[in-house]
């Protein structure tokens, strides 16, 4: 008898058949058809205000992660969408870049702002999906993904709908910062709403220029997690 290897295109599928059948399933009942194969898998949310640390925490995860781990945020959609507006003008810029993203930030929060007033969940199912259905570029599928962008509620409600019928741990970081505050009275609004609802599998506070312990910390995570 011979055995007939799995190759990305049968995972794949295989991904794609249980994102269909199993959606609304009841997690206590449910069999992924991958768990025989890979470990299960970990979406790892980081939540806290912008410039408190979260990508620095983020990065200390993926650095010391022992499996096929990668970062994926709510606000990738957001930008590629810039991106392509950039390209119907033939306007030069990429909004993935710091610099570039930083400078232009007004038309990149107006264009989220509209797009969550016609949806509110818009980015949120966005990158559920693409998590659920995450692959590498050898086309291995993600075991670990980060989320440094964290921000409203829904969005962890949209990713444990979705991740957790599918096999995914859903696990939840909040970071702070000595000195960091709300950017402005929607981040305030949206990350007291998380607080006030949400019990955190982990919470860290820093003090200012500290780094190094952020990234390492980050790194302690990835190990006890087993990330």
């Amino acid at each position: 008898m011979v055995s007939q290897r799995l190759t990305p295109k049968h995972l794949k599928y295989l991904t794609s058949r249980s994102l269909t059948l199993h959606f609304n399933v009841d997690d206590s009942a449910h069999t992924d058809p991958l768990e025989s194969i890979f470990p299960k898998r970990t979406l790892v949310l980081i939540c806290g205000y912008a410039r408190a640390g979260k990508d620095t925490l983020g990065d200390g995860i993926l650095e010391w992660s022992e499996k096929n781990a990668e970062k994926i945020n709510f606000a990738d959609s957001l930008k590629d969408s810039a991106n392509v507006f950039l390209d119907c003008l033939d306007l030069q810029g990429d909004f993935h870049d710091d610099r570039f993203k930083d400078t232009n930030r007004r038309f990149l929060v107006a264009c989220g702002t509209f797009a969550r007033d016609l949806k509110p969940s818009v980015f949120a199912e966005i990158m559920a999906q693409t998590v659920a259905q995450g692959y590498d570029d050898d086309g291995m599928p993600l075991d670990t993904v980060v989320c440094t962008d964290w921000r409203y509620l829904n969005e962890l409600i949209v990713c444990q709908k979705l991740l957790i019928p599918l096999g995914w741990k859903v696990r939840t970081v909040y970071i702070s910062t000595s000195g960091i505050s709300a950017a402005n009275p929607e981040e305030a609004n949206s990350i007291c709403e998380i607080r006030d609802i949400v019990r955190f599998d982990q919470e860290y506070h820093f003090d200012t220029e500290q780094r190094q312990l952020i990234m390492h910390e980050g790194r302690m995570l990835a190990k006890q997690w087993s990330l």
